[in-house]
């Protein structure tokens, strides 16, 4: 908003007189000063522009705080902002999932494009999900942690991951929750 266009408005009566013109600029700047504020703050908390403090507040609102408290085999159970951003993206469509497969590969596709996903129903009140081209060794570790791909209530979820990566640190089950979480890694 700019204050030109007000400041035009002011009768021929008014607008040779500098006090008043001048005290009129200092009023609306101030509003204009507020309109930018108010105007700036939902590209601050976009959730893929956010940063730090940012994204703490977000993950407030969306119920996922940045202290996963799950300990990690390299890494402190505080996110980084990348990680953390993957996680609260996972959050919210975990919190609108419809409960269908499909909608799980919606999920896993928004958090690890590049990636790929294979879910098996098990018919035995487990699935299994085989996953190819992971990143790094802290994603594996959200996964089995059960922070990225849903699962119905009562569901065994077994994790088989070819991550690429070099170092083997995962091999065995993580608790989580009370519910066993298996991974490999070849």
């Amino acid at each position: 908003m700019s204050i030109a266009p007000y400041l035009s408005l002011i009768t021929s009566e008014h607008s040779d007189k500098p006090n008043y013109m001048a005290w009129l600029s200092a009023l609306l700047q101030k509003v204009d000063d507020g309109m930018s504020a108010s105007n700036s703050i939902p590209s601050a908390f976009d959730l893929d522009t956010a940063e730090g403090v940012q994204l703490d507040i977000l993950g407030q609102l969306i119920g996922q705080p940045r202290d996963i408290g799950i300990p990690l085999t390299n890494s402190s159970s505080i996110l980084d902002d990348a990680h953390y951003r993957m996680v609260l993206r996972s959050r919210i469509v975990r919190n609108q999932w419809d409960g269908t497969v499909g909608e799980i590969y919606d999920i896993w596709n928004a958090a690890f494009p590049g990636t790929q996903l294979a879910l098996v129903d098990n018919q035995d009140m487990t699935m299994t999900a085989n996953i190819t081209n992971l990143e790094d060794n802290l994603s594996a570790e959200l996964v089995t942690a059960g922070l990225i791909i849903p699962r119905p209530m009562g569901v065994l979820l077994n994790i088989m991951a070819n991550t690429g990566v070099v170092d083997q640190v995962f091999i065995g089950g993580l608790v989580s929750g009370g519910d066993i979480v298996q991974l490999a890694t070849h």
